[in-house]
């Protein structure tokens, strides 16, 4: 019996939690967005003040969950990293496939406005503010408070750090099904979170490679940047490409078995380690 509660206790109480965190995030966010909807609801409504808007909501709901939480989230790992950081420069070749294929599409798109006109550097500035704080308050949430609260719990058991990072990715995966809410078909958003989902993984692998938060808020950021950038300047045209999915989808499967990859050799390291020690 005593085992039993063991077990619950370190498995399942992680997960009941994680979902009391996400359920507070997305009741935080919600009244923020609110509120800012309520203090802008005088500004004219433009291609701006809808990324100043996300903008605002994303800051003000990481302060509120930073407040809530800066116990429990780390920024950096208290872990001792192993390794070089050339798989971390090697993992990075991934991404810069994602925002290349967004900068050859918006290169060889029928463009809405000029990306060299007055419009065009406002929105490269504002979009890319946006993006970096979307992807700093999702890394914080999914990475810096609950990744780690799974390895804290899990990490030492067997295949722990394992069940950390597919559970921690899950969710963050499972979460964009909110999208349905604003009207998202639901293919696309199951294309959407089977995507990233995989993606998550990759950067719960670049976070435990690293142990800084930043290195994936910066790939998060830069990705997410790069693809609103693109839709806005060609007016969310999806045809410009038509082979566009098969490569979302080579991309996903890369980011999956990169991730897996990382995490397999950080537990082998540290069996290694282990090991050697109590020899």
């Amino acid at each position: 019996m005593k085992k039993k509660n063991r077990a619950f206790y370190h498995y399942f109480i992680p997960v009941i939690y994680a979902v009391f965190v996400y359920i507070l995030w997305e009741l935080t966010g919600t009244l923020v967005a609110y509120v800012v909807g309520k203090v802008m609801d005088n500004w004219e409504e433009t291609l701006y003040s809808s990324y100043i808007s996300m903008l605002f909501n994303e800051v003000l709901t990481f302060v509120i969950m930073f407040v809530l939480f800066r116990k429990k989230a780390d920024f950096v790992r208290k872990e001792k990293r192993n390794g070089s950081w050339l798989p971390v420069l090697g993992m990075f070749i991934f991404p810069l496939i994602q925002i290349g294929n967004d900068l050859m599409t918006l290169v060889h798109g029928k463009k809405v406005f000029s990306l060299l006109s007055g419009k065009g550097i406002c929105f490269f500035l504002i979009c890319g503010v946006a993006s970096l704080s979307i992807g700093l308050l999702e890394e914080y949430v999914w990475r810096g408070i609950l990744l780690n609260m799974f390895l804290a719990a899990w990490g030492k058991k067997k295949n722990g750090i394992y069940c950390a990072v597919v559970v921690s990715s899950l969710g963050f995966g499972l979460c964009h099904y909110r999208n349905l809410l604003v009207g998202q078909n639901f293919a696309d958003t199951t294309k959407q979170v089977l995507y990233a989902i995989c993606f998550g993984m990759f950067l719960a692998a670049l976070f435990i490679q690293t142990n800084h938060l930043f290195i994936p808020v910066l790939v998060h950021g830069l990705c997410n940047f790069s693809n609103f950038f693109m839709n806005e300047i060609l007016g969310w045209n999806y045809t410009v490409w038509k082979y566009d999915d098969i490569l979302q989808g080579v991309l996903a499967v890369f980011y999956l078995s990169a991730g897996l990859y990382v995490v397999y050799r950080s537990v082998q390291k540290k069996q290694n380690i282990r090991r050697k020690t109590e020899k």
